[in-house]
């Protein structure tokens, strides 16, 4: 019998009770079975220990003969197992009944931080548009964790929000390779194009020149920020078409710029990549 804080999940709720919920807060989940004698030892330890941080941490508990498609996903081949998840990933585990000293260690390196709570408080403010707190909380977290990938980010947004361009592709450029971080890059950059672009005197100038690269390439900069992404995406690879050159190649860049924005599950995303292919090749 599992305490009442403590989740029973299955194959069919896993997404919800353990990737979806460590968005909000640090996730445990103990897969074990009724057989398992070491399992029997663990379980009772971890569930004090969990309670012991109640409202802190989430403890998840996946009886592996019941739901062995989530046990198989995650590479369960012993048990007990136990994997800590945050911001629907795992980040920590371990195999077996360990000692308690050591599961109090393994919880205390999934708690959240002073630096995570600071930067939960700037997330809302962001939230809430009070872009001056949001900047305070998020560089107090940083003067505690200088490296806290979600107070790097939600900085970087501030920043974007108050068009301090270079500080936020700064603060971006500190996580290579994090999708995130190349989202703010690609907005950095397709902002400074767009940069003290007028919609309407663009579009006048191509009314009457549908060749000016420079037009294209600005007004598509210009729509992609905007979020208006048919025509954006249509201008930036007319500038492909016509000028390989303006901005070193500008308008393939931006193009893969306004890709990045655009996300993996945008319908645009298979079409956008075929015109550009047939243009370059």
């Amino acid at each position: 019998m599992t305490s009442p804080n403590v989740v029973d999940a299955t194959d069919t709720t896993f997404a919800q009770e353990v990737v979806e919920r460590s968005r909000a807060i640090p996730v445990v989940v103990d897969f074990w079975a009724p057989w398992c004698g070491p399992c029997r030892v663990l379980g009772p330890m971890i569930e004090r220990v969990a309670g012991e941080h109640e409202g802190r941490v989430a403890l998840v508990k996946v009886n592996t003969d019941d739901n062995p498609t989530v046990a198989q996903r995650y590479g369960i081949r012993s048990i007990p197992a136990v994997i800590a998840f945050r911001d629907g990933a795992p980040v920590a585990s371990f195999v077996g009944a360990q000692p308690e000293p050591q599961v109090r260690a393994f919880f205390k390196k999934v708690l959240p931080t002073a630096a995570d709570g600071l930067a939960e408080e700037g997330a809302r403010a962001l939230t809430a548009g009070n872009l001056a707190t949001a900047a305070d909380r998020f560089e107090a977290a940083l003067a505690v964790d200088v490296g806290h990938r979600g107070a790097t980010l939600g900085l970087a947004a501030v920043r974007l929000e108050q068009r301090d361009l270079d500080a936020a592709g700064e603060l971006a450029a500190r996580l290579p390779g994090d999708a995130n971080a190349k989202r703010v890059l690609a907005h950095v950059t397709l902002r400074r194009v767009a940069d003290g672009a007028d919609r309407a005197a663009l579009e006048g100038r191509l009314a009457e020149n549908d060749g000016d690269a420079e037009a294209h390439y600005r007004l598509g900069a210009l729509l992609a920020i905007e979020g208006d992404w048919e025509p954006a995406i249509d201008h930036l690879l007319s500038t492909v078409a016509l000028d390989r050159k303006l901005d070193g190649d500008g308008g393939r860049l931006r193009t893969l710029d306004a890709l990045e924005l655009l996300g993996a599950d945008h319908p645009l995303l298979p079409e956008t990549r075929r015109r550009l292919a047939n243009l370059l090749f």
